[in-house]
């Protein structure tokens, strides 16, 4: 059982080209999950291209390819839509949605429903898991989603100097915002509002959309090292005041900030033999 905080609810790292696992219809797999997508609102941000659901036998997943993924967009047009994927018979530690977009290339950042629900013993919110069983290979549940929490309405720019080339093991380089600074692995997922991993250049000249309704009090550059797992990024700048304590930055809606210039420092990086 995963543990999470009260106030979980991911406003939701790696890009989704790596082959998540999906059916394609070729052989169906022996178990089933069929859910309930309960919209909350009918907003759909204009730059949406779909809302997929997805499963994860781990979570968080040590890789992207670990997820099994709906092959098609549920439908966005009805308040609650029932849609199903198929599994092999197993133990899954979480299923959400995630959130594509027509602008840029999908993240972690894009998930933004997760299944929870409160844990009596704990007296704390937990990731919902389930099992597939020969025995049970039908299972249906219930997912409230909320598309508010992908609607990116304000902007923060900046500028990221490198002092060196990118190391030539580089498979990707992201700036991230969290509303809290993240201390354990599944922080990372928890407090993230926004991600950007297109980063390529050095300097590399930022365009980040953030939610405005939350405070980002971490704002981070990130290096995967190629055969990285997605436990396997690493900090290699922050934004800062002037005595090394991370910046706090509040947004209006549709406002943009400016001057969030960030250092890297490759020093910072621990290479994997």
């Amino acid at each position: 059982m995963k543990r999470i905080p009260g106030l979980f609810f991911l406003t939701s790292v790696l890009f989704l080209q790596f082959n998540c696992k999906s059916d394609l219809g070729i052989k169906p797999l022996p178990g089933t999950l069929g859910v309930d997508v309960i919209f909350l609102t009918k907003e759909i941000p204009e730059n949406t291209e779909g809302v997929y659901l997805f499963v994860a036998p781990v979570f968080p997943p040590h890789a992207i390819n670990e997820l099994f993924l709906s092959p098609n967009s549920i439908p966005l047009d009805n308040d609650t839509v029932y849609t199903e994927i198929y599994l092999p018979y197993g133990h899954y530690q979480a299923l959400g949605l995630w959130w594509y977009n027509k602008g840029t290339k999908s993240n972690l950042a894009d998930i933004f429903t997760l299944k929870t629900f409160f844990d009596q013993e704990q007296f704390d919110w937990s990731v919902y898991e389930f099992d597939i069983t020969p025995e049970q290979p039908y299972l249906r549940t219930k997912l409230p989603a909320n598309l508010k929490r992908v609607n990116r309405d304000a902007t923060i720019k900046g500028t990221i100097y490198f002092n060196g080339p990118f190391p030539e093991n580089t498979l990707a380089t992201a700036i991230a915002a969290y509303i809290q600074k993240p201390e354990e692995d599944i922080d990372y997922f928890v407090y993230l509002n926004s991600m950007d991993f297109s980063i390529d250049k050095n300097p590399y000249h930022y365009t980040l959309p953030v939610d405005s309704r939350n405070t980002i009090r971490y704002l981070a550059v990130f290096w995967l090292p190629e055969r990285g797992g997605l436990g396997d990024f690493q900090t290699i700048g922050y934004l800062q005041e002037a005595d090394g304590t991370p910046k706090t930055i509040r947004l209006h809606e549709n406002e943009t900030v400016t001057g969030m210039d960030i250092n890297a420092d490759w020093s910072k990086i621990i290479q994997i033999k």
